[in-house]
């Protein structure tokens, strides 16, 4: 089936502009004339018979981690090295990060405090793993439990990469107002851009001379990240302005070129606490997957003149 479309109305808003709207962080139930909370949908024991609890005992850890193991990375014992074993234990800890990341967002909702929001172009949070098992207190739990299934927690440890979310200083000062706030039981959100070079990787030449080449610290992934597919919002670059006829002073910004920012969230645990705040990183994709009309431009303005001979 051919859809058609006028190109006159390519790049202009197709609807109105939407308000804000809080998602994913949390809401508040519904109450009856009685002033009762209704559950949502289903049976509520059956949802909360399913609902997991924190994983602190090294059992629970190792069976965690085994669950990982065979069910998020696909691979069993035979041919799990230390880098695997570094994802199964980064999703193990960051299920735990998600129960407390849940429970902080809708305290947070029903009490509706003040929030405060750190906007910075760099976020230097340094490596995850070490720092969320600290907070949690579990870091003995999961360094027996990892040894019982033969691998070391220091080798573990170092199979991570750090995120690149920066080179500077102040992108150290913005990860240390995170990590208090969410120790001092904070409502606040950090924001930021999800960069894939954000950070560069210094070399030596064999001269003695500095190098620096991109790091692409997210080759294998974050595990630490949730992406929000569903939170996303159209930024325009360049284009122009129309007044709009309607007696207003208001205008249409079309034209240009637009690109989608895509929200992706990292928990922020605190130490010793089960307050776990959230940094929310943006991602820059491309709203169409492919401008056939600019490929065919380009393809016609490369093609071989044909010269034909003077008559």
């Amino acid at each position: 089936m051919t859809s058609t479309i006028d190109p006159k109305s390519i790049g202009r808003p197709a609807h109105p502009r939407r308000r804000h709207v809080r998602t994913l962080t949390g809401y508040l139930p519904e109450k009856d004339a009685s002033g009762k909370e209704k559950w949502p949908k289903g049976d509520e024991k059956v949802w909360k018979a399913g609902m997991r609890g924190l994983d602190t005992d090294v059992e629970s850890i190792t069976k965690s981690f085994v669950n990982h193991v065979q069910t998020s990375l696909a691979r069993q014992a035979y041919n799990l090295d230390d880098l695997g074993a570094y994802q199964a234990a980064a999703l193990s800890a960051r299920d735990n990060l998600l129960v407390n990341w849940n429970k902080t967002q809708t305290e947070y909702m029903r009490k509706a405090p003040k929030r405060a929001y750190y906007l910075s172009l760099e976020f230097l949070m340094g490596r995850t793993l070490d720092n969320a098992l600290l907070n949690l207190g579990l870091k003995d739990q999961f360094s027996q439990g990892i040894d019982r299934l033969g691998f070391s927690m220091e080798d573990i440890l170092d199979q991570e990469r750090d995120a690149g979310l920066g080179n500077g200083g102040l992108g150290r000062l913005a990860a240390c107002y995170l990590d208090s706030s969410a120790s001092q039981e904070l409502p606040l959100w950090g924001y930021g851009l999800r960069y894939k070079y954000g950070i560069f990787q210094q070399l030596i030449s064999p001269e003695g001379n500095q190098l620096e080449a991109p790091d692409p610290w997210l080759n294998h992934q974050n595990p630490w990240e949730l992406p929000r597919i569903d939170v996303s919002y159209e930024v325009r670059f360049y284009g122009q302005s129309q007044r709009l006829n309607d007696g207003t002073p208001r205008a249409s910004w079309t034209g240009g070129q637009e690109v989608l920012a895509v929200a992706y969230d990292v928990m922020i645990p605190g130490y010793h606490t089960t307050t776990t705040n959230n940094l929310r990183l943006w991602e820059s994709k491309p709203k169409r997957g492919f401008d056939l009309n600019s490929f065919n431009v380009l393809v016609t303005s490369l093609e071989p003149t044909v010269l034909k001979p003077a008559s």
